[in-house]
């Protein structure tokens, strides 16, 4: 019955996580998951959970300032159909697609 439990929980999980999050939205939930991975740093875990931890610290810190370049780019203001990523045909930099 608890591995029957535990599979409907991920899907339930699995079908919240499917909406569409604001730069706003998504920059909250990176804060989130840096203060903790941060503070299971501070509990001084052995070395190989460390490096584990110092890697994702790592990968959210670098998602985060993607994410606020992104937001910075105000990407809606031009229509979300219109948007180019920088660094893509038609983004920031680029000549017109």
């Amino acid at each position: 019955m608890g591995d029957e439990q535990a599979r409907d929980d991920d899907l339930i999980r699995d079908e919240d996580d499917h909406d569409l999050l604001t730069f706003s939205e998504s920059a909250i939930r990176l804060r989130e998951e840096i203060a903790l991975t941060e503070a299971a740093l501070r509990d001084d875990p052995g070395p190989e959970r460390r490096a584990v931890l110092n890697a994702r610290l790592s990968a959210l810190t670098d998602a985060l300032h993607r994410n606020t370049r992104q937001a910075d780019a105000k990407p809606g203001e031009k229509g979300f159909l219109d948007y180019a990523p920088p660094g893509r045909p038609g983004g920031e930099g680029q000549g017109p697609a």
